[in-house]
């Protein structure tokens, strides 16, 4: 009797990773830089905003930047001045900018706070 090849056993596997993250209406998240030459306008994306959501964006036109205009959630306009976010958004996406280019951007505002009370 002949010893046979130990047989190979095959085990398969599937793996799942999940994220889940509320749904918004509409999915532009939170604010869309939008370039000079860029394939939207800031018009009609202005337009695509109000009529998925109305009311909930801001169109903010930007002269002397490659980015023809910024359209923001006003609810971030709420908590930050206009001029002090565009800044911040520009500065910290200034790699991924060209005038072709759209970028939406999702902000996620904490508000921390501290105080120091006196003692009895």
């Amino acid at each position: 009797m002949s010893k046979s090849a130990p047989r190979e056993h095959s085990q398969k596997q599937l793996h799942l990773s999940l994220r889940a993250q509320p749904f918004e209406i509409p999915p532009l998240w939170d604010a869309l830089l939008i370039g000079r030459r860029a394939p939207i306008g800031p018009e009609a994306a202005r337009r695509m905003a109000e009529s998925l959501s109305p009311g909930q964006y801001e169109l903010i036109p930007l002269e002397g930047s490659v980015i023809e205009a910024c359209l923001v959630r006003k609810k971030l306009l709420q908590l930050v001045e206009a001029e002090s976010l565009v800044q911040l958004l520009l500065e910290e996406c200034a790699q991924m900018l060209d005038e072709e280019t759209v970028i939406r951007v999702h902000l996620d505002p904490e508000l921390q706070a501290r105080r120091t009370l006196r003692l009895r």
